[in-house]
């Protein structure tokens, strides 16, 4: 046992720290509850909770992981076959759905993804609640309706409301705190080292950008915590080494997800780093305070007044030892600090400064102000020297704070009523316990306690409903619930569906994860860690993009489709219904007899049209030279010429705006926000070149006037030429093709020579042999890269091919994850039988 500042001696009887738990996990959910009944949002209302990322990308996964666990996807936990043409799965998984709550997905009908996804999210701020109400009884004991109060503040907490409900991934770090907290505390008690090393692995196996953040503060209390203990120097040290030990081991664990994460990482497509400026001060503190809302440009650190509070009590409090307060103080105003300095900020993300919300790591300063209201209560109720101290302090927060614009109508009132309330409230319990004959009295205290609890529970209510609220109006919600239109649109892509004879295509009308959230097999794949080499292929292809190249769109395009053995194709008509086309489509497996020469680089014009033939195999497009005209207006018409009856292509990349032929209907060429940045247009089709030959192009750019390209903006299509070709790959390519969950095996034509193109997209962790018959008989090695599809050389007699996916970095992973299995082992048994030795002396 730790004696620390005037820690109780053994004897003195241990408060559980279940009950408190207990009440925080479920006050917890109440709260949260409730502001989406007050609201209207989903599951109590008609409004969706969808705010920017939760619909577009994490619904979407939760979807995936829903149809793996349910033998339903097309792939496994390794490679996902529905995005993106084909991509690897492990490391999105570890990122987004790493969490063992993640698999409480499967337990509801598919139509319900998302209930289950606010299920997981409520239960995730109900855990980091209850995590933090024992992790204060460990602390010290102290009293437990307090404890109970605080888990309650740090469970929705600013942080929590503002930035974690919609990143549920996020919510795994808001436990991990108070969890990793707790691992420092084992060191320096010298228990509990397996599980030290278990709970470091499951956090960082369940997010591990956000455990990051959480592991640098479990080192800063680890810190705190010795330096305010009167251990042995050789004590404190051994504690350091354990605690050390411990993250090391834990996150060795977890290196079969790590590093995956890591290798895709550095594979996948940049977005430019955020640029970071520190908010004013009056901003900065006013997200103290309750009803503010920042949307991502301030730190989200309420925690609630009666935390906040108590925390400004400690200076003051003469029972807290002066070591503990100079101690917690400091560390508190260093962190404050360290997220309002560039280089202190840009380390807490990990040397990337986001170009998002810049303030992800606010729930530590969060979690640090409750561990330190806890310090100054769990010594001694604070006197009212302690709280006149803390309500000055308070007020003059206030007063530096006034006229933020973050502020809402009632964060004053509420701020007075609630510092009142518990002002009364424990001068009243102090009162009561100064004096012999009421001390004994414990109803009173009992429902101070209480009303402090309801304060508490209705202050964090009203703050959850003003924040959904203020960022609804800002973000808005990016999908709306599953309904019956997704429901149909579902069925229509299942019963279309041919995998792997050909790929459907669900389009990305509704989010750029529709492949997973709705069925099929194309384009669209919004992750963070979508490879730079897909986005340089599906680019150069003609199709767009979004989210800085993250977010991979569909193209309506019948080449593309073709290389990509796209067989049917889902369009939205009408109120959103689904109406399906078919197509003869080339076999996913196809033979060529050599392979065409890479188009020439033209970073000025790119020729998509060139990259779609090559990939093709024939010529199918006649790329006109054109004139252009701009007028006044910004608008701009392009003339050229092209043979009659062939359909009319325009590709403008990293361009905003509409275009049309002449007097023909309206194309957008891709979203208006920041062309060329955050987005980029597709490739469109215009419509038909008209008997005169004549292609006239009108272009308006809105109030963003914009350059042309020289050339290769437009190309004719001959759908004759297309069609032979078709025909031609079908009567040539692989007359069996099957896929596993991250392998592909296709039967070729007897005498199949030169090189066989898969058309999946070629990454690393590919590996592809030849054989003859129903075996494999050539040596896997690393495929060709043929234009970005994967291409395997055809030696000798071999009519089969064979590829398998495993991810960068799984088996090196797996290595230094079994060797710390050992190592882990190996502690846990040197301990046990430590302990038997003395229990046996």
């Amino acid at each position: 046992m730790v004696s620390e500042d005037g820690d109780p001696p053994e004897t003195v009887r241990r408060r559980t720290a279940l009950l408190p738990a207990v009440v925080a996990f479920v006050v917890v959910a109440a709260v949260f509850a409730t502001s989406g009944i007050i609201r209207g949002t989903y599951p109590f209302g008609s409004l969706s909770r969808s705010t920017n990322d939760l619909g577009t990308q994490y619904i979407p996964f939760f979807a995936h992981l829903w149809d793996v666990l349910h033998g339903q996807a097309q792939g496994d936990l390794l490679y996902n076959w529905q995005s993106a043409f084909g991509v690897g799965f492990l490391a999105d998984l570890g990122v987004d759905l790493g969490s063992p709550l993640s698999l409480l997905v499967g337990l509801f009908p598919r139509d319900q993804i998302d209930l289950a996804v606010y299920v997981i999210t409520t239960l995730k701020l109900s855990l980091a609640a209850a995590a933090m109400a024992a992790l204060l009884m460990k602390m010290r004991p102290g009293p437990r309706w307090v404890a109970a109060m605080l888990g309650v503040s740090y469970g929705v907490c600013g942080w929590a409301l503002d930035d974690g409900s919609y990143v549920p991934m996020w919510l795994d770090g808001l436990i991990a705190l108070p969890m990793f907290f707790m691992v420092a505390e084992w060191s320096l008690r010298r228990t509990n080292r397996l599980l030290s090393v278990l709970v470091v692995a499951v956090f960082w196996l369940s997010n591990f950008y956000t455990a990051y953040m959480a592991t640098i503060a479990g080192g800063i209390y680890l810190l705190a915590r010795l330096l305010t203990s009167d251990l042995k120097w050789s004590l404190r040290l051994r504690a350091i080494v354990r605690h050390g030990i411990s993250f090391v081991l834990g996150m060795a664990l977890v290196a079969p997800i790590l590093l995956p994460i890591i290798t895709t990482n550095r594979a996948a497509t940049p977005s430019p780093s955020g640029i970071f400026h520190a908010s004013p001060l009056d901003l900065f503190l006013s997200r103290l305070l309750p009803l503010t809302e920042g949307v991502g440009r301030t730190a989200s650190l309420y925690v609630g007044t009666v935390a906040l509070l108590l925390a400004l009590t400690l200076p003051f409090n003469k029972f807290v030892p002066w070591l503990t307060k100079t101690v917690w103080v400091i560390t508190t105003v260093l962190i404050a600090l360290s997220i309002r300095w560039a280089p202190t900020q840009k380390f807490w993300h990990a040397f990337d400064t986001p170009n998002g919300s810049q303030y992800r790591e606010a729930f530590v300063l969060c979690g640090v102000i409750v561990v330190v209201a806890w310090a100054s209560v769990a010594h001694r109720l604070p006197g009212p020297l302690a709280l006149v101290g803390g309500g000055a302090l308070l007020v003059l927060i206030a007063v530096l704070s006034n006229g933020s614009p973050l502020l809402s109508d009632h964060s004053m009132f509420v701020l007075i009523v609630s510092g009142a309330v518990t002002l009364v409230a424990f001068g009243t319990i102090w009162t009561l316990r100064r004096f012999p004959k009421t001390r004994r009295i414990k109803w009173p205290v009992a429902a101070a306690f209480a009303v402090l609890l309801v304060v508490v529970a209705v202050e964090t209510t009203w703050t959850a409903v003003i924040t959904d609220q203020y960022r609804s109006k800002v973000l808005g919600a990016s999908a709306a619930p599953w309904d019956d239109k997704q429901t149909a649109r579902f069925d229509a892509l299942r019963e279309a569906g041919g995998w792997p004879k050909y790929r459907t295509e669900p389009g990305t009308s509704i989010t750029p994860n529709d492949p997973i959230l709705l069925g099929g097999q194309g384009a669209g794949l919004y992750s963070s860690l979508l490879p730079h080499t897909i986005n340089e292929t599906l680019t150069g292809l003609g199709f767009g993009w979004s989210g800085y190249g993250r977010a991979s769109r569909t193209l309506d395009n019948p080449v593309t489709d073709a290389i990509f053995s796209v067989g049917a194709r889902m369009r939205l008509v009408g109120d959103g219904e689904p109406q399906i086309t078919k197509y003869e489509a080339p076999p996913l497996v196809t033979v060529r007899r050599r392979l065409g020469a890479p188009v020439a680089a033209d970073f000025n014009a790119p020729n998509a049209y060139a990259t779609q033939e090559r990939l093709l195999g024939s010529k199918v497009y006649e790329v006109p030279e054109y004139k252009g005209t701009r007028f006044e207006t910004g608008d701009v018409k392009l003339v050229a010429t092209c043979k009659p009856g062939s359909s009319a292509y325009l590709f403008m990349p990293r361009v905003g705006g509409r275009a049309r032929l002449a007097g023909g209907r309206w194309w957008d060429l891709s979203a208006t926000r920041r062309p060329g940045i955050n987005t980029s247009s597709a490739m469109i089709g215009l419509g038909t070149v008209p008997k005169t030959g004549v292609v006239l192009i009108e272009l308006n750019f809105g109030e963003d006037p914009q350059g042309i390209p020289p050339k290769n903006a437009i190309g004719c299509l001959d759908q004759r030429a297309l069609a032979t070709t078709i025909r031609r790959l079908r009567d040539s390519g692989a007359t069996d093709v099957e896929a596993s969950g991250h392998a592909i095996h296709a039967t070729l034509r007897p005498g199949s020579k030169g090189y066989a193109i898969v058309a999946v997209p070629k990454i690393d962790g590919w590996l592809c042999s030849t054989g003859e018959g129903s075996v494999g008989g050539g040596k896997a090695q690393v495929p060709r890269d043929y234009g970005g599809l994967i291409a395997i050389p055809l030696t000798g007699t071999a009519d089969r091919i064979d590829c398998t996916f495993v991810p960068p970095g799984l088996r090196r992973g797996l290595a230094i994850g079994a060797a710390a299995a050992v190592l882990t082992l190996g502690i846990a048994l040197i301990g046990a039988f430590r302990r038997r030795r003395r229990a046996a002396s």
